[in-house]
């Protein structure tokens, strides 16, 4: 029975899920751009795994190069690391941004790979969505969309979700259609100029081709050589911010044991986009998905970057807005980008507060102030109602028409010529033409 017992307790440990190592990390980065945050979290990960699990995923000739090669770090850490909470985080008086976190760390090494690593945070989060929109002119291919198919392949893999712009805007028309019969003209214009935002990210650029024909080296069997260069760019759609730019230099890809040229041009840009094994830092699109896991966990964990336009905040206003919402517990940082009282201010700050919440907090502490327009990580304000600004509008030009700033100046001259009884004259005309 002993025995029996002892392999039944056994079995039933073996089946329970290890719990990890509870620890608590710290990670600083200089300075407060948005990629630093990502450096100071992918420090802190680091450092949860190092003491966690007795793993330093990056030698000390990486720790020079840290800021390039975060991204990867960071993936590697999240396959440690289970769970973790952001005990706080913000820019310190020293230029440092600096996070804390408590995180329960695997003290094996994760079987995972990195698709399933980056599957894992798109269930974690709700996974971003991203359009892709990339000129590839490379000699031999007609109408081609290869490093297009692999990103949309690839993102797709790793559970995020690809947005096609075209549909996208197609059904913003037949939306726009549907409120201009409802007579809502405003909603209509705002959906035919596709100012509704329909993704996350966009991944905008161009890959140029030109193939230096079949070669041979050593006797060894012909292929066909491609020099391929790739300019890439991946911004964020709601606040227009650079996440990443890639712009490698050219790479000579030798292909062989291929039927067709198109076949081998396919096969070279899926070796530029993943890389070789034996030269790091070489794979242009695992980079583009890793980077945007890394923004988007940033944004998630830290608080996401909110922009803030103003149209007619003074520098007082901006100075007693930032005072206040440096308050909020649930706000971190806050930047006056701009100051333009005439025009638009920008400011941005770090809220785990959704967008329409935030909204509230703002008003409250510059209550004439009012939303004009409201998105995931994107608010703008006007200074006071603005429908009464549009109505405004609408009246001053109606009254342009019928007789606004023209009967001012008839007004002006006859008030001047004949005096009192030219004013009174005036008045009465204005009256008999409804002005």
């Amino acid at each position: 029975m002993g025995k029996i017992s002892n392999f039944i307790l056994s079995a039933v440990l073996l089946a329970l899920p290890a719990t990890g190592v509870e620890v608590e990390a710290e990670g600083r980065a200089a300075g407060d751009a948005p990629a630093a945050r990502q450096q100071a979290l992918t420090d802190a990960l680091r450092e949860a795994v190092r003491s966690g699990a007795g793993v330093d995923l990056v030698s000390e000739s990486e720790m020079a190069n840290f800021e390039l090669t975060f991204d990867r770090t960071f993936t590697k850490a999240r396959g440690y690391v289970k769970k973790y909470e952001v005990l706080s985080a913000g820019l310190s008086d020293d230029g440092f941004y600096t996070v804390k976190i408590k995180a329960d760390v695997g003290d094996k090494a994760p079987a995972a790979n990195d698709t399933m690593t980056f599957q894992m945070m798109a269930r974690e989060y709700e996974a971003p969505r991203i359009a892709i929109q990339i000129d590839e002119q490379i000699e031999g291919v007609q109408n081609g969309q290869l490093a297009t198919d692999w990103l949309r392949n690839t993102a797709t893999k790793c559970g995020l979700r690809v947005v096609d712009l075209n549909n996208a805007q197609g059904q913003g028309g037949m939306l726009s259609k549907r409120a201009e019969a409802l007579g809502r003209k405003t909603e209509a214009t705002v959906r035919s100029e596709g100012v509704v935002s329909a993704c996350d990210y966009i991944i905008e650029g161009n890959i140029v081709g030109s193939s230096a024909g079949t070669q041979s080296f050593y006797g060894s069997k012909a292929g066909k050589k491609y020099s391929l260069g790739l300019n890439i760019t991946v911004r964020d759609a709601a606040t227009g911010a650079i996440v990443l730019t890639e712009n490698p230099e050219s790479r000579d890809i030798l292909i062989r044991n291929v039927s067709s040229d198109t076949a081998a041009a396919r096969e070279a840009v899926r070796q530029l986009m993943e890389g070789s094994p034996r030269k790091a830092d070489t794979d242009a699109g695992w980079k583009l998905i890793r980077r945007i896991f890394a923004h988007w966990a940033s944004e998630m964990d830290l608080g996401a970057t909110m922009k803030m336009e103003f149209v007619g905040l003074d520098a007082p206003a901006a100075d007693k807005l930032k005072t206040e919402l440096e308050k909020q517990t649930a706000i971190g940082s806050v930047w006056i980008r701009s100051i333009d009282a005439a025009a638009i201010s920008v400011i941005e700050c770090e809220s785990r507060l959704n967008a329409p919440d935030l909204v509230k907090v703002v008003t409250s502490i510059l209550p004439e102030f009012n939303a004009d327009r409201t998105e995931k990580r994107y608010l703008s304000f006007r200074k006071g109602s603005v429908k009464q600004e549009i109505e405004a509008s609408s009246g001053t030009a109606e009254g342009g028409k019928e007789g606004g700033p023209l009967w001012e100046i008839i007004v002006g001259v006859a008030v001047s010529a004949i005096g009192g009884a030219g004013a009174f004259i005036m008045k009465v005309i204005k009256r008999k033409v409804g002005v």
